[in-house]
């Protein structure tokens, strides 16, 4: 009871945030205004994010409710697979904010002036391909999976207290899925590098020559980047962690609620 507590808030907790940056950032939409393009990818990631929650928390509603199997093996594929599309998600819309980013702060030059100008007007389109890619490549996960009914199994099971998955896993299924999200951090690692080089450098300079308050005071791209920069390295090890974790509990032949 307690585990489902918790579970209970912080999927409560999660869908509640992201509901308020939701409503913040695609408030741009409901105007005359352009939102900006930092708005769409803000607005998707929050999205996925919510996802993620709800097809995690869903099980666990239903756990408290007092009502095991009504999800029923449909249920709870879609779920497992609603999980798996927004995780990675989730992980491409940050790639795509660090890298917008990056290219916002970037020198003005003629090459980083026409990227800037495509990405301003492809950002719906790199939302919407983050999206399909997403759904493509996991496409074989509810395929993977089958669903047990049996909580005193200790057979190879993700144990979400009603829905219990039995994995099958191939290459079919893991290879590009990995693959990708291997590319995905390799891509928030390289444009997380060029923002601290930029940012840090530029910065120094001017304050060691003017040493005056302006020279000092952040700008808000400058802070814009530092918060983008917090957000890939608090979600780069959590992914790690996680899928540590899902590797080790596809393979093992027994599986902890609390872990």
């Amino acid at each position: 009871m307690v585990l489902k507590a918790v579970f209970l808030f912080q999927a409560g907790a999660g869908i509640l945030g992201n509901s308020f940056l939701l409503s913040t950032y695609s408030s741009s939409f409901l105007t005359a205004h352009r939102p900006k393009p930092t708005d769409v990818v803000l607005s998707s990631l929050a999205v996925a994010n919510s996802l993620v929650l709800v097809s995690k928390g869903t099980p666990h509603v239903v756990g408290v409710l007092g009502l095991p199997g009504a999800l029923g093996t449909a249920g709870c594929k879609v779920t497992y697979y609603l999980r798996r599309v927004s995780r990675d998600r989730s992980l491409c819309t940050t790639c795509l904010l660090s890298c917008l980013q990056a290219t916002t702060i970037s020198p003005k030059s003629a090459v980083w002036a026409a990227l800037k100008g495509w990405a301003s007007k492809n950002v719906g389109s790199s939302c919407l391909f983050c999206w399909t890619l997403n759904l493509a490549i996991n496409s074989f996960s509810p395929m993977q999976v089958s669903v047990s009914w049996d909580n005193n199994s200790v057979s190879r099971t993700e144990n979400l207290l009603f829905c219990q998955y039995k994995f099958s896993l191939s290459g079919i299924s893991v290879i590009p899925v990995s693959f990708v999200g291997a590319m995905l951090i390799v891509l928030m690692i390289l444009a997380s590098v060029h923002m601290v080089c930029l940012l840090h450098s530029p910065h120094q300079r001017v304050h060691y020559i003017h040493h005056s308050s302006l020279a000092r005071r952040t700008s808000p791209e400058k802070g814009a980047a530092d918060t983008i920069l917090l957000v890939v390295a608090n979600l780069i090890p959590f992914y790690f962690l996680n899928s540590v974790y899902i590797f080790y509990d596809t393979k093992s032949f027994s599986s902890y609620l609390w872990l």
